[in-house]
């Protein structure tokens, strides 16, 4: 058998003596095959099956190992005489396939390396008998039945049931096969593991043989053509088996075998157990090799078996069993749903009707059968007989639909979850969506979170039961607000989740009302206009103030709180009353040491919420100054992660338009560095710039025409490593340097991949133009736009309306339900984490401060704000080449007036960056000056040194200790200094 049971084989067995007993080992199968190819014995066919039989009887307990080759010869021979017509061999084909799903027999612990290969060709070619033993077709019955010779009759009959015994015992070997070493006993399965979990990728040794044997081609075409009960039983269960190895569940997608399953299951609808067995192979290949079989299933013909299934079940599945199946169809539709172009599906073949007449209990499904609107959308005005689930009166009209009214047992309360997950999800499809606001979808969902009146149904459920059914239906309300915003809107969504959210005490509850409103009022500026009314701004405000509240449910209130207040006047001037401002100042700080949770993503919210909610409104900007906000802000920029600094340097930017806040920008300083804000700010540039690569080891722009983003990396490799070594701007204690700060920013990435997925511009400047600050270059539209938007003070607003959510929005939303496509179409994540670029950001901060510092700036430093000040310059020279760049290799070729105005524009732009890249090398000119000189001084204070102490001494032990002395008087060695004379 399979290698499994070989070394379980090779394990039991003790040595030769023992298998030889009863396996001997003196079979000749050179002879059986001289007697069934020699010229005077080939024809004598009972002999060969005698020979045949008696060798399988002799290895009654399993062929051994070592016979593998000739015995695989001999099957060839056999199923080459079967397929010429030669019938008798089918028994002793029988006969050694029973053998076979015996395990083989090792007389050596060599015997599984030495011959196991053989294993595959083995059932290959025992498979192969299925090609010559097919069912019968129904024509050859007829005309042999109608024949007057009995024994005709009797040969036709005996060849029946011969073949169908064939495909009987090879489905069982298969299935023996298969089935070996899934045991749990044999096969290493953790506590609570499913088993499919356990054998996907590794499977078991006999799996692996099967899939080498390509057993699955040949299986599929005799399953299509199988008309025995027996059969199909027995071959459904190895299919099952085969199911659980990824390997084999592609081959079942590749071989065609899953419209099979779906004949299987319509044949023996609420009949016997064997549609249970077809749906589980279904649901193993779809979770293993999801994407091509949600493809084989995304036909038309397919989904409408599913229908007329799920009709069947909905409407006369009230057994146990029928339930199951049911759950395990909606598992199915669930996995089918998952991919984009399956979705119009359901809504075209009425399925999607179907589903949600049953979605919102029996009340509903009524008024959407007598108002005719379910047949209408089932497609079944034009279908005779009688529609989907219907039964006809006596008096020939057409009864109103039958029902399996949904109960409280775990096997309904599943349906339901898996029901409103799948619906909600098939909405993104426009068809879908609108069946669903016929239907009303949504109010149904709501009706399950209304405080006020508790739908018939669930008056006798427990609280944990109401509990799980209104996270479900607010899971699902998550995508449909999206899909279906105005819906949501007309059946009162919005007050309906915030009395739920006033009213329930259970955090899981609260946590996804708040993740319906967080998505909810980035919807439309009907929403947070609608919450404002109904007082969710106090209400969200007493519930981020509550320090019993877990941080995370804060966190989504001031996601929440940020985008009602984004293009609200009136949230805005609602959050000042309730004493918002106080209470978002106060949370303005990064202490991620004192907590277990995500504290970076906390304050990623509450700096989205000031940026929403405080500035751009002259009252709220007023009293956050008074409360110490700017000064909070900036204490926790020198501190942040680089995620966290560009986000609250954005912040910054429109803040600072204030000349109150400019004024106390300048004023403030480090209590721990004692550095000021523009110190703080020109780390940053310089970190943006080496990552940029546009500086040397000196500090100077490395590229005139590219003074920002260098479009080649320089050639030589030294000039990188050397400029690790270059003046740096910020201290030792820099946060940049922080290894905390660099974890902080690892993790916040890898829940960026998720979260991020409805990021906006607040997070990274929003040029019209879409200028290269990122690294990335891009085609401009319009030059004039572009330097409007650099000198422009309000450039940084705009990101803040159009209905998109923000960093600190997508951070909030990070264990929230999966984002739909319509909102994470935007791609946005870890790439655009590493191509943000707050260089801009930083030039519209000191610009609003006029460039002016309260300390001295170090050279470096100098050197820096120089490029600062160039910054729209040097980005509208890099747009203009970019430009220049784009009609080239478009082969355009502009007017000469325009060309001289591109060639002028340039010329200026370099002009001026060459005066900078000058500037910037005499500054380093002059820091390699006082390097020197300090290397002096430094020096003849040690020769002073020396003098006084050779003096003291009265002799001149002091000389040769000052002959090894360099002298920094002479520039004309390569470092600066020659050797010295002696004293």
């Amino acid at each position: 058998m399979g290698a499994s049971k070989m070394e379980s084989t090779m394990m039991s067995t003790s040595g030769a003596a023992c298998a030889v007993s009863w396996a001997p080992d003196d079979i000749d199968y050179a002879a059986i095959m001289q007697l069934m190819t020699a010229k005077h014995t080939c024809e004598l066919v009972d002999r060969h099956v005698a020979a045949i039989r008696k060798v399988c009887k002799t290895c009654c307990n399993g062929f051994l190992l070592k016979h593998l080759e000739p015995l695989v010869e001999l099957l060839k021979l056999v199923v080459r005489r079967l397929s010429e017509g030669q019938h008798v061999f089918a028994l002793a084909i029988c006969e050694i396939t029973r053998v076979a799903s015996q395990p083989f027999v090792s007389c050596k612990a060599s015997d599984m390396i030495t011959y196991g290969h053989f294993l595959p060709s083995f059932v290959k070619v025992l498979v192969s008998v299925l090609n010559y033993a097919l069912p019968i077709p129904d024509e050859v019955l007829a005309a042999a039945m109608a024949s007057e010779d009995p024994d005709d009759v009797q040969a036709i009959e005996e060849r029946k049931s011969m073949n169908e015994r064939i495909r009987i015992e090879i489905a069982h070997t298969l299935a023996c096969w298969s089935r070996f070493g899934l045991e749990q006993d044999t096969t290493e399965v953790q506590p609570h593991q499913p088993l499919i979990e356990a054998v996907a990728d590794s499977g078991t040794p006999n799996l692996r043989i099967l899939r080498q044997s390509q057993v699955l081609d040949a299986l599929s075409s005799s399953f299509r053509a199988e008309d025995s009960p027996e059969a199909v039983i027995i071959t459904l269960g190895a299919i099952r088996d085969m199911s659980l190895y990824r390997p084999l569940a592609r081959q079942i997608t590749n071989s065609g075998l899953i419209s099979n399953l779906v004949h299987v299951i319509r044949v023996n609808l609420l009949g016997s157990d064997v549609l249970l067995v077809a749906a589980e192979v279904l649901w193993n290949v779809l979770e293993l090799d999801w994407q091509a079989a949600s493809e084989a299933l995304g036909q038309e013909e397919v989904v409408e078996c599913f229908r007329d299934f799920m009709g069947a079940v909905l409407s006369r599945g009230y057994r146990f069993k029928d339930k199951i199946f049911r759950n395990d169809m909606m598992v199915l539709l669930m996995y089918i749903s998952k991919r984009e172009e399956n979705r119009p599906l359901f809504a075209k073949t009425g399925l999607m009707a179907l589903l949600l007449s049953h979605a919102g209990g029996e009340a509903r499904r009524k008024v959407l059968h007598d108002s005719g609107v379910l047949r209408e959308l089932l497609g079944e005005e034009d279908r005779p007989g009688p529609s989907l689930g219907n039964s006809p009166s006596k008096d020939g009209k057409q009864s109103r639909v039958a029902s399996v009214a949904l109960t409280n047992s775990q096997e309904d309360m599943e349906f339901r979850m898996l029901l409103w997950g799948t619906l909600s999800r098939c909405c993104s499809s426009e068809p879908c969506a609108q069946v669903a606001v016929r239907c009303g979808f949504v109010p149904a969902l709501l009706a399950n979170l209304d405080q006020q009146e508790m739908p018939q149904e669930q008056r006798q459920w427990t609280s944990e039961q109401r509990r799980k059914v209104q996270l479900e239906a607010l899971s699902s309300l998550f995508q449909l607000v999206q899909y279906v915003p105005d819906a949501f809107l007309e059946a009162s969504g919005n007050s309906i989740v915030l009395q739920l959210l006033q009213a329930t005490r259970s955090r899981e509850v609260q946590r996804k009302c708040l993740n319906l409103l967080q998505v909810a009022v980035r919807m439309g500026p009907k929403f947070p206009e609608e919450l404002g009314q109904l007082g969710a701004v106090g209400l969200l405000i007493e519930l981020f103030t509550d320090k019993d509240n877990p941080m995370g449910s804060r966190q989504l209130c001031a996601s929440v709180l940020a985008g009602l207040c984004a293009e609200n006047a009136e949230n805005r001037r609602e959050f000042r009353k309730k004493d918002g401002v106080e209470a978002i100042r106060a949370e303005v700080v990064y202490r991620p040491d004192e907590t277990t949770d995500n504290h970076l993503f906390y304050t990623l919210c509450v700096v989205d919420c000031v940026w929403s909610a405080v500035v751009g409104t002259r009252k709220n900007e007023i009293r956050f100054l008074d409360s110490g906000g700017l000064f909070s802000l900036l204490d926790v920029l020198e501190v942040s992660p680089l995620l966290l600094k560009r986000q609250i340097i954005g912040c910054l930017a429109d803040l600072l338009l204030y000349r109150k806040a400019a004024k106390a920008f300048t004023q403030w300083n480090s209590q721990a560095t004692m550095k000021g804000a523009l110190k703080i700010l020109l780390e940053l540039w310089q970190s943006e710039q080496e990552a940029a690569g546009s500086m040397d080891k000196d500090g100077v722009v490395r590229e005139l025409s590219r003074p920002l983003n260098p479009q080649e990396p320089p050639s030589d490799n030294n000039d990188w490593m050397l400029a690790a070594d270059r003046p740096e701007s910020r201290g030792s204690n820099s946060s940049m340097n922080s290894s905390k700060a660099s974890m902080r920013l690892r993790q916040a990435r890898n829940f960026a991949d998720v979260a991020a997925a409805s990021m906006r511009s607040k997070g990274s400047v929003q040029f019209p133009s879409r200028i290269n600050f990122g690294g990335q270059q891009q085609s401009p539209t319009s030059i004039n736009a572009n330097i409007q938007s650099l000198q422009g003070k309000g450039c940084f607003k705009g990101g803040r309306g159009g209905g998109g959510a923000t960093v600190a929005a997508a951070a909030a939303t990070a264990s929230a339900p999966k984002p739909a496509p319509a909102v994470a179409a935007h791609g946005f994540g870890r790439e655009l984490l590493d191509r943000q670029d707050s260089r801009a950001k930083i030039h519209s901060v000191l610009r609003c401060i006029g460039f002016e510092s309260q300390e001295a700036l170090t050279i470096a430093e100098r050197q820096q704000m120089e490029l600062v000040k160039l910054f729209p310059t040097a980005a509208e020279l890099e747009t203009w080449i970019q430009v220049q760049s784009n009609l080239e290799q478009r082969g355009l070729k502009p007017i000469a007036a325009d060309l001289k105005w591109i060639e002028d524009a340039i010329a200026d732009r370099q002009s001026e960056a060459g005066k900078v890249q000058a500037l910037q090398r005499k500054l380093a000119d002059e820091r390699r000056s006082e390097e020197l000189a300090g290397l002096n001084r430094f020096y003849e204070d040690i020769r002073g040194r020396a003098q006084i102490r050779r003096g003291a001494m009265g002799g001149d032990g002091g000389d040769e200790f000052l002959g090894g002395l360099p002298s920094m008087g002479s520039d004309d060695d390569d470092d600066g200094f020659s050797s010295g004379d002696n004293a």
